[in-house]
């Protein structure tokens, strides 16, 4: 980890350092073996512009796309949902055990669902934001709901904005509200070092094994905070 950068470095016999942005997002170092870690953490820092850069592009590239049909099951906020498509207008709305999505065509189905976590994280962001507000001292200037497919949040310390994955809407609630504070801390700690750690164990003491069920790649999408 560089700062709020997380680098996979593979130390190599090649003339100079080199950075690839994965398709997934993932940074990754080559470093040859006459580099120091102070050198290679330097020269990520210098190309940190450069590499958030080419993640936001990442972020911005829509996900491929799963087909969805009757019967299917669709999380929101960690139940499963029995999805029922119909052909209407009336995009996705959630009852009690089960989901309508009713669009057009099936090829409008992704639009829906994600309009539905929108709406989802929307209706209770405020209220968490203001919680942490008042616990942290600091309020973000600004808050976006913006679908990525690598993060689950971010955070531009310089302007004091955040933004938030519709997607956690699929989680179980103690996941938005715990990226919310990460993203929230962040305001006051850039990195993730020890300042970061110990504001997150006194407002969420159980955020590791949050961040860890998050992380699990049996249930679906896995991003970074």
């Amino acid at each position: 980890m560089v700062d709020d950068i997380e680098v996979v470095v593979t130390v190599k016999d090649v003339k100079h350092l080199r950075l690839v942005v994965s398709p997934n997002g993932l940074v990754r170092a080559s470093v040859p073996r006459r580099v120091s870690k102070h050198e290679a953490e330097k020269f990520v820092r210098e190309q940190r512009d450069w590499i958030l850069a080419q993640k936001a592009k990442v972020d911005h590239q829509p996900a491929p796309a799963t087909p969805m049909h009757s019967g299917d099951t669709l999380l929101l906020w960690g139940d499963a949902l029995e999805v029922r498509l119909t052909t209407g207008r009336g995009g996705a709305r959630p009852s009690k055990d089960s989901v309508t999505i009713s669009v057009p065509s099936p090829s409008y189905v992704d639009t829906a669902i994600l309009a539905l976590y929108h709406r989802e994280v929307w209706a209770v962001l405020d209220d968490i934001i203001a919680k942490w507000s008042e616990k942290l001292g600091r309020t973000p200037s600004r808050v976006s709901v913006r679908a990525m497919r690598t993060r689950w949040g971010s955070c531009t310390q310089a302007t004091g904005a955040i933004r938030i994955n519709p997607q956690l809407a699929a989680r179980h609630p103690r996941c938005l509200d715990y990226v919310v504070l990460h993203e929230m801390v962040h305001l006051l700690e850039r990195g993730h070092g020890p300042g970061f750690q110990a504001l997150m164990d006194t407002h969420l003491p159980g955020w590791r094994t949050i961040r860890a069920e998050l992380n699990d790649k049996t249930a679906g999408f896995v991003g970074e905070e």
